[in-house]
């Protein structure tokens, strides 16, 4: 196990970086009126909603036992599909199902499978990562994979388009400094086929490109129609949705995902009434 604080051999420079402690833990975004007026109406988007708190949750002790082990080591920027919000479990989003593809394809040994320090927060912008998640990525020494899968929610709350062209340039080439090898350091292109997001998506594949990266669109992969890949509140994927997003970004760096199961799908979500100690099957 690596101990804290311990020195990492920058592979690059050969210099030496320090592995931190901890990292800043992740805070959920209060949902905007609309969704809380959504919430209010409609059972879907309640439950979706509901889920936020908790899988933040979840997803900073898995950062915080990424930093204590060994392995190969991804490192996410991203919004609340990095978090699985939608899925049945935060490991069933495509974060756990690509890293469960890269446990069964790419690991040598049985005791250090890949690592995941999943910095994305439900709610945010290409602000939140430039101000951030990057400055929070940077601090993580080393890592052999990058995704960034940010901008989605610009488009749906927000009217720019010149200013989010060039957040998402910046975005790129700031994920690309982390030092990951360019054929797995990978930007993901916004969701949705308005002339604005076709705009956005020209300049994340040009950025990714021009720095000799990759580039990513994990929303048109061929499948059922939204009805089968949607969660209840009919914008976030399901489980099936976000095999279908693994399944896109993984054939960007030639890997096949698909369904399987990400060895911490074992570990619980607690939920606000476990973490008080009440029975979740008795609802008390």
């Amino acid at each position: 196990m690596r101990q804290r604080n311990d020195a990492a051999v920058n592979r690059d420079e050969g210099t030496l970086e320090v592995v931190p402690d901890h990292l800043p833990p992740l805070k959920a975004k209060p949902p905007g009126l609309l969704v809380r007026v959504a919430g209010t109406l409609l059972d879907g988007v309640a439950a979706v909603t509901d889920q936020v708190e908790p899988y933040t949750r979840w997803w900073n002790d898995r950062n915080q036992a990424a930093l204590d082990e060994d392995g190969p080591l991804t490192v996410i920027v991203g919004d609340s599909t990095a978090l699985g919000i939608g899925a049945s479990h935060p490991a069933n989003g495509y974060i756990g199902r690509l890293l469960a593809t890269l446990d069964r394809e790419t690991t040598m040994a049985a005791d250090t499978p890949w690592r995941a320090i999943n910095l994305a927060q439900s709610g945010a912008k290409l602000d939140d990562g430039l101000s951030r998640q990057l400055p929070m990525a940077s601090k993580v020494p080393g890592p052999d994979l990058v995704i960034c899968c940010l901008g989605t929610n610009d488009l749906v709350w927000g009217l720019d388009t010149n200013g989010l062209r060039g957040k998402a340039r910046r975005l790129v080439e700031g994920v690309i400094a982390l030092g990951a090898p360019f054929d797995r350091t990978v930007a993901c292109a916004v969701a949705g086929g308005s002339a604005r997001a076709r705009l956005v998506n020209r300049t994340i594949r040009s950025a990714a490109a021009d720095n000799g990266a990759l580039a990513a669109n994990p929303w048109n992969e061929p499948g059922p129609g939204p009805s089968e890949r949607l969660a209840s509140d009919k914008f976030h994927p399901n489980d099936l949705g976000y095999t279908l997003m693994a399944r896109a970004l993984g054939r960007s760096f030639g890997v096949e995902a698909g369904d399987a199961e990400w060895r911490h799908l074992a570990v619980p979500v607690e939920t606000a009434d476990t973490d008080a100690g009440a029975d979740p099957e008795s609802g008390r």
